[in-house]
């Protein structure tokens, strides 16, 4: 598999087909819009999202592996709402999303607005799942980790970020109500039906807590997965975050830095 393709695999996203789920699968009866609803705030909840979402700015450190390569090492800062985001990264390079435009300055970063858009959503996807123009519906229980658990769809209303095609299947640890990962698949850069050919999934591994009661993931597997299978195989990618902090951003911050590339939107 080429890089290329691999990092394809990591942005998270929203479902378009239906699957066949096995007959080893319990059967359950799908929820009502309003029960998935409250199954995506009661994620939100055990993640502390009030909390989080009265904070300035979130940071943290950042290693990201596929293919036995470190294809992203550095530092981000975002708001709450990932509707701002500054990566500065080991090498030099800065990447930038202003809320509206991405930039780069310094060394070229392949797939620099990926990078900006990708990492900080997979790190916030607990307080996400109910942003405006998402949908959410149960799809009764469904493959993971060699087990069955209840899961929604999370969809994208057009015009919603940079891939609105892309889809997640959501899961939810039953004991904790913490996120426990996602099937996805990515239309970043290619259609709907390569995509769907190749849906993956993350799995969040560990947590660790910031603020006062901020739940936050710190390591992610990324994996092959479906959902007939759940996840199968062994990791394709990991990444590792470290000391997540909760921190106030300069006012400059999010601004395109001096000498910086507007990169094009996909």
């Amino acid at each position: 598999m080429s890089l290329d393709r691999i990092l394809s695999t990591t942005r998270v996203l929203v479902l378009a087909a239906v699957a066949v789920v096995a007959a080893s699968l319990v059967a359950a009866p799908a929820l009502a819009d309003a029960d998935a609803a409250s199954y995506v705030a009661a994620i939100e909840s055990a993640h502390g999202g009030a909390v989080y979402g009265a904070q300035q700015a979130v940071a943290a450190e950042i290693v990201v592996e596929f293919g036995g390569q470190t294809i992203l090492q550095g530092t981000m800062l975002f708001d709450p709402a990932v509707s701002k985001v500054r990566m500065e990264l080991v090498g030099g390079s800065v990447i930038v999303f202003d809320g509206a435009d991405a930039w780069v300055a310094g060394p070229e970063v392949p797939r620099a607005r990926f990078h900006v858009l990708t990492w900080p959503y997979f790190f916030a996807a607990p307080f996400k799942l109910d942003d405006p123009g998402t949908h959410v519906e149960s799809l009764g229980k469904v493959a993971w980790r060699g087990d069955a658990l209840p899961a929604v769809e999370l969809t994208f209303g057009d015009g919603v970020g940079d891939s609105p095609d892309d889809w997640y299947v959501v899961y939810r640890d039953p004991s904790t109500h913490r996120l426990s990962g996602l099937g996805y698949i990515v239309t970043y850069g290619t259609s709907v039906e390569q995509a769907e050919a190749e849906p993956h999934a993350v799995s969040y591994d560990a947590y660790t807590e910031i603020g006062d009661g901020v739940s936050v993931a710190t390591d992610w597997s990324f994996w092959n997965w479906n959902r007939e299978e759940g996840l199968f195989g062994d990791p394709i990618g990991r990444a590792t975050i470290s000391n997540p902090r909760f921190t106030t951003p300069a006012d400059d911050a999010f601004a395109a830095p001096a000498g910086a590339t507007k990169i094009a939107a996909p």
